[in-house]
């Protein structure tokens, strides 16, 4: 895979640079995100826990796609901003306790049944 860079930016704001490259590579398929950012990775000397590929666009029947890519100075400044995969969200939200449910609820709604009677009224004749 060869990658040129087209633009890098240093966004002091969020603690993170932003780099803006063309991959081209040889082969039936376009590599993953993954292996991207691997290669990213490999050529500037950045942290692999730390760099997150943000969007791989190619158009049809090229060998080559546009990528963006967010590299952090900090874990958890990237933890706070980078949106959580939704498999990693619910592995996360299962490990969590489940809060207890409330047992003094359901018993006030049978009194509440249980109170209301029919009365009956005479007709008349």
């Amino acid at each position: 895979m060869e990658i040129s860079i087209s633009d890098e930016k240093e966004n002091k704001l969020f603690g993170r640079k932003e780099i803006s490259f063309t991959a081209t590579y040889s082969g039936s398929k376009t590599p993953s995100k993954e292996e991207i950012k691997q290669e990213i990775c490999k050529k500037l000397s950045l942290h692999p826990e730390l760099t997150t590929v943000i969007k791989v666009t190619q158009a049809f029947g090229r060998n080559s796609s546009e990528v963006l890519v967010r590299s952090y100075s900090k874990k958890e400044t990237m933890e706070r901003l980078e949106r959580q995969p939704k498999k990693d969200a619910k592995a996360a939200q299962a490990a969590a306790p489940a809060p207890a449910p409330k047992a003094a609820a359901p018993a006030k709604a049978e009194e509440k049944k249980e109170a209301p009677k029919e009365e009956k009224k005479e007709e008349a004749k």
